[in-house]
Formats: C-alpha cells, structure tokens, sequence
C-alpha cells in the first residue's frame, strides 16, 4: 500500500504574516485532532512569544524554539561584551534597534540542530512547521539539499514552511506557495510589535 505524502505549503514574501498564517493553519489542524509540531529556526526559548503557550491549549500541538534570536548581517555597530564577543545592533523604524547576541557559529549550530529536530519529526507528526527555515537557507544556515531532503522524506507528514525568500527550487516542490506582500507596516510609522497580534 503507497502512502499518500503529506502537503507542502509556503507562506514566503516581504509582507507580514507568514508565520501567522501557519500558525492559523496549525491550530486548525490541531482542533481537527491532528499532531502538530513548530520547529522555529530564529525564535529563542527566552523570548516572551505567545505561540509558546499553544499547548497549554491544545496538547497535540507543540512548539520547539531552537534559535538564539536575531541575525544581523548588515549591521550598523558592534561591540564587545565582556567575555570578548561581538554584540551587533541595527536601527529599526521608530527608533528601535535590534540586537544580535550570538556569533556566527552560535547560529549555525542553532540552525543544524533545528534540521535534526525536524528530521526525528518528519513522519512521525500530521503537520510539521518549519518557522523561518526559508530564511535559514538563504542565510546560509543550512544547506538547500538538506531541506529538499526533509521535504522528499516527509511521508505522511503535511509541511508548512515560512520565511523570506522561498527558494525557487522549494517554490517548485511546493504543492501551496502564497507571497505575502507588504503594501503597510505599523513598523514605518514607528508602532514597534504588538503583543498578541505580532508575537
């Protein structure tokens, strides 16, 4: 008997939304009693974010935080903390600046152990979110092989894939892709993230 694979959605685009719409697709799939599963790439386990909480609400949907925050590549300061790391800023909108705290390799590790967690995921949940992994690629974090890989071993297993940049490979695999397009953002009046609707 052939399994019938599992479907690959797509929420890439430099509109907000992307992970809120998998997120609305995970609850969804998780009050018609299916297992589901978010593994996030950037997301930190110290960070204040309500998705955190999904399974106090619904016990089939767990949420695995495997990143060590922000990434910042083009930033606009660094300096040194006392134990002689780089901590890099970049200005937002409204005065705002974000922080990167961790060096290159503190986020690549991150990144590989986020793949691994989704590897021992993959057939074995009804929906696996991958938070940010079309980031994770483009960043370079992970390799482009590695998550065709995961997308071909899916067996069973409906995936959701979120973040910028969706590679055009990925795009093709894709049984769903929607483009989230940004046409305004509270962020360019300088309205920082709102709890509850952002985070």
């Amino acid at each position: 008997m052939t399994i019938q694979k599992g479907l690959v959605y797509v929420f890439t685009g430099n509109g907000k939304g992307k992970t809120s719409a998998a997120l609305g697709v995970g609850v969804r799939a998780a009050l018609s009693g299916m297992t589901v599963v978010m593994v996030c790439w950037y997301k930190s386990r110290d960070w204040d974010v309500s998705e955190y909480r999904l399974a106090d609400q619904f016990p089939n949907f767990k949420v695995f935080p495997m990143g060590v925050g922000f990434r910042i590549t083009n930033y606009e300061s660094g300096i040194m903390n006392q134990r002689g790391r780089q901590i890099k800023t970049a200005p937002i909108a409204g005065g705002g600046v974000v922080v990167d705290r961790a060096g290159e390799n503190e986020h690549k590790k991150a990144a590989k152990a986020a793949l691994r967690k989704a590897k021992e995921l993959v057939g074995q949940v009804d929906m696996l979110i991958l938070d940010e992994v079309n980031n994770a690629v483009s960043d370079g974090l992970i390799d482009l092989s590695a998550l065709i890989d995961l997308i071909s071993d899916r067996e069973k297993t409906h995936l959701v894939l979120t973040g910028r940049g969706a590679h055009p490979k990925i795009v093709e695999l894709a049984d769903l892709v929607t483009e989230m397009r940004k046409i305004k953002h509270p962020y360019d009046r300088g309205r920082k993230a709102v709890k509850g609707l952002d985070f």
